[in-house]
């Protein structure tokens, strides 16, 4: 990033795009370039799963030149994009959590490190677990976190060896608690792939309709009547967990310590993607920013009592740094008829 000038500092924040168009007709990349800033002092933060289904395979694979067309045209894409471009990795770019996906999130970091000619695009880099300090300036630090690094089934990279700058979770925690301290005085974001709250499926919250038709949780017009039987698996994800959501104990113990973490410091944004829609959240004096529809949409629940906003539409958020103000704009499409717009504006405290 840039350092600072009279120009406020404007950050996009957009996840789970990895089902893009790459025709160049995909209406969110078509309404993302029209937020482009036109200073050099921004950020562009793609927030994992840039690759749907399962990340940057091998290149005998079936699905490989799918992926490179995928990771080509974010390349050609943000040609005209004046500030910094960051990627950082999801379950999906882990090859969806199972056993080799340290060896895809690898091939996905060296091809877009040679693509974009940039060894600073992909954060945390090497497959690490971070906190990686992507940008910071007198009065605003961005820093990175491998929200997967936790999840992951199989090997996953820790310590010097590995060029790692932590080798255990206790020293994760530690380094990230020091790094925000050390930034305390100035407005700071983490990113990460999978959200603290969520009122959507990853975080236990279902509607009605989900527990007499418990398909239409997976698919939108599976309304295939389940009653009493269907009430299982919202309560199975709700009290249990699979391994990507909030009750899973592996991530409910990373959520725990965050929060704790975070509650120290009033006023931290944390971004994410995961979850298929646009959330803005606030709890214990922080926002909590879910961005994870860039091109795929699932349900939100209407109302909570930390939920601002939510909505499943396609979108996605920016953030505009001014000197005394932090502006939080949506921008997403009401319907598929209407052209996209910005539809939820709030002043961050």
């Amino acid at each position: 990033m840039k350092a600072e000038t009279n120009q406020p500092f404007e950050l996009i924040l957009i996840g789970d795009t990895g089902e893009l168009k790459t025709d160049g007709r995909d209406v969110v990349f078509n309404l993302l370039k029209k937020q482009f800033p036109s200073s050099p002092n921004s950020m562009i933060i793609f927030l994992g799963d840039l690759i749907y289904p399962n990340g940057l395979p091998p290149e005998n694979h079936s699905f490989r030149r799918h992926a490179e067309n995928v990771l080509n045209f974010y390349h050609s894409y943000l040609s005209d994009f004046k500030g910094k471009k960051i990627f950082i990795s999801g379950n999906h770019d882990w090859n969806k959590g199972k056993s080799n996906g340290y060896e895809y999130v690898l091939r996905q970091e060296d091809y877009l490190t040679k693509l974009f000619n940039d060894k600073t695009i992909y954060q945390p880099s090497g497959g690490c677990p971070g906190p990686a300090l992507i940008s910071s300036t007198e009065h605003i630090a961005i820093i990175a976190i491998n929200t997967q690094w936790w999840l992951q089934e199989g090997f996953k990279p820790a310590g010097k060896h590995y060029n790692c700058s932590v080798s255990n979770e206790q020293e994760f925690f530690a380094q990230l608690n020091k790094m925000l301290f050390t930034h305390r005085h100035k407005k700071i974001i983490v990113v990460g792939h999978t959200p603290i709250y969520s009122y959507s499926m990853h975080g236990g919250r279902y509607k009605f309709r989900h527990h007499l038709f418990p398909l239409t949780v997976y698919r939108k017009n599976a309304w295939l009547p389940l009653p009493i039987i269907g009430s299982l698996l919202p309560l199975y994800r709700r009290l249990y967990g699979a391994k990507e959501d909030i009750t899973h104990p592996r991530y409910r113990r990373l959520r725990a310590k965050l929060k704790l973490i975070f509650e120290r410091y009033p006023g931290l944004i944390y971004a994410c993607g995961h979850e298929h829609n646009l959330q803005h959240i606030t709890k214990n004096g922080n926002h909590f920013i879910v961005s994870g529809s860039g091109s795929k949409v699932k349900y939100v629940v209407t109302s909570g009592k930390h939920l601002n906003f939510g909505v499943d539409k396609k979108g996605f958020f920016k953030l505009t740094f001014f000197e005394e103000k932090v502006v939080c704009e949506c921008f997403a499409f009401r319907s598929k008829y209407l052209p996209g717009e910005c539809i939820y504006s709030v002043e961050l405290n």
